[in-house]
């Protein structure tokens, strides 16, 4: 009786404490499960390099993760790899090459200079001609006749991205002579003849050919230049007078006497004739007033984002500058240590392992 008693009460124990065990661990994996969510949306994302713009350091389909909390977007330094989001909303990832009020140099022969480093960017193929880049930070005024060429395309591009609206007016000059800009039309780009409408939004390089191509057709030594002046386009306030009303609208509600025929009598009856509907007014086209656009706060920090390979790939080089609006996460190094520290090698360790336990298994050939 009394062992009967005490093997209920010890069941009854078990049934309670592997209940509550199940619960805490259900409740354990809830928790982990929820965590690692939040975590995936709102702190890391893994990123899949899907071109070879990062080799050696990252190779072509490989996977990497990146901080997306605002402390890590805040700390960007020199040398970070940093996923970036475009405007068109492509991503891509890249290194920071140049900080906030920095002046970088890249020459045509691939030489880089920058107030961090010095190096020989290999296969370096977008500077055509040696140029010294100035990085603007927060507050800075810029002055675009100032600006070499390539700060003026960098320039331009970060007024778009900020949603101005500009109007370029370019003009031709040999040395302090201004020429008629026509002869923009007789120079080829890549064996096309070159539009005058176009000219104001070439890139760079592209204006540079042109005005190499002149000079080889205009008489003296003076250099050729293609200078750009900007406008900010604002809309323009229309004054619309009040419509002109004549003698005849002014009576067209007024009631008139009307006579209505029937076949026995005449009857006089009182009717009311309805004003005619107004013609639907035309959309006039959006019209812009032209405002001279010389002087250029910068709102936000720049930085110079390139690939790692040298050769031609979508980076500051061709985009411009990139702020922290631009930024979505930022490499963690350490994800990819314990990769290879720690998981290369347990596999490794199991793959050898699984090898030598299947030669031992494999049955022994006969003689």
């Amino acid at each position: 009786m009394f062992l009967s008693g005490l093997s209920r009460k010890v069941k009854r124990l078990q049934r309670k404490n592997s209940q509550s065990h199940v619960f805490l661990l259900f409740l354990f994996l809830l928790i982990v499960v929820g965590v690692s969510f939040v975590a995936r949306i709102y702190a890391i994302a893994p990123v899949k390099i899907m071109d070879a713009s990062m080799t050696p350091k990252f190779k072509e389909q490989s996977i990497h993760w990146m901080c997306k909390l605002p402390q890590c977007l805040t700390q960007v330094k020199d040398q970070d790899i940093v996923w970036l989001t475009l405007k068109s909303g492509e991503t891509m990832v890249r290194k920071v090459l140049a900080m906030p009020g920095d002046s970088i140099e890249i020459t045509d022969k691939g030489h880089v200079r920058t107030p961090h480093r010095n190096f020989k960017w290999k296969g370096e193929d977008a500077f055509i001609q040696s140029k010294t880049i100035y990085v603007p930070k927060a507050g800075d005024t810029l002055y675009f006749d100032k600006l070499n060429e390539v700060e003026q395309d960098y320039i331009l591009a970060y007024l778009h991205t900020h949603g101005e609206k500009i109007a370029i007016k370019s003009t031709l000059w040999q040395g302090d002579r201004e020429i008629n800009i026509d002869r923009v039309g007789a120079t080829k780009i890549a064996n096309r003849q070159v539009s005058l409408k176009e000219v104001d939004f070439l890139p760079w390089q592209d204006r540079y050919l042109i005005e190499l191509q002149i000079r080889q057709a205009e008489p003296g030594n003076a250099p050729i230049k293609i200078k750009r002046e900007l406008f900010r386009l604002k809309p323009a306030k229309l004054e619309l007078s009040p419509p002109h009303t004549s003698s005849a609208d002014s009576t067209a509600g007024d009631s008139v006497k009307v006579a209505h025929f029937d076949s026995n009598k005449v009857v006089k009856a009182d009717t009311i004739i309805a004003p005619a509907k107004p013609a639907p007014a035309k959309e006039e086209p959006e019209q812009f007033l032209d405002e001279p656009l010389n002087m250029i706060v910068i709102e936000e920090d720049c930085y110079y984002m390139t690939c790692i390979k040298g050769s031609s790939c979508p980076d500051s080089r061709e985009l411009g500058f990139f702020t922290h609006n631009d930024f979505i996460g930022r490499y963690l190094e350490w994800p990819d240590r314990i990769k290879v520290k720690v998981i290369y090698p347990i596999q490794r360790y199991a793959n050898r392992a699984l090898d030598y336990a299947l030669s031992l298994l494999a049955p022994e050939e006969e003689d």
